[in-house]
């Protein structure tokens, strides 16, 4: 790995704006048979979302994307990171995606917060105030 950085700013890697630039992809690790498919973490994720917040699109062209997403759900800090990662553009060049994946990540970033906020647990004091009809 570390040859390939040195590669990088060695300048035998293409630059950025020139034709056959693939840095990243050299960087990148190597692609696993379960990058082009849904693993079975993911399909139960999905089963157990809403139905209106199922990334249909997002699985059908970037189910790489989806599994990730799956294997942090469980943690609201990791998928919190994962989904603000997927739309802040820290190497450069990306292209993004279609903007009917957006919509989906966008809405699944909504439910995630969402989820969360009625999941944390009430403190103490203001439940026994709730529960003595002080509050």
């Amino acid at each position: 790995m570390l040859e390939i950085i040195k590669s990088m700013w060695a300048g035998s890697i293409h630059v950025p704006g020139e034709p056959g630039f693939s840095a990243w992809a050299a960087v990148r690790r190597a692609e696993r048979a379960c990058d082009g498919a849904l693993t079975g973490t993911t399909r139960v994720w999905l089963r157990r979302l809403p139905p209106r917040r199922r990334p249909v699109r997002l699985c059908a062209l970037y189910p790489r994307v989806a599994n990730r997403l799956a294997w942090s759900w469980q943690s609201a800090e990791a998928s919190a990171s994962l989904l603000d990662e997927l739309f802040i553009d820290r190497r450069g060049g990306r292209k993004g995606f279609p903007s009917c994946v957006v919509r989906e990540l966008r809405r699944l970033q909504q439910f995630n917060l969402q989820q969360r906020g009625e999941i944390a647990p009430e403190p103490f004091l203001e439940t026994m105030d709730r529960v003595l009809g002080r509050g």
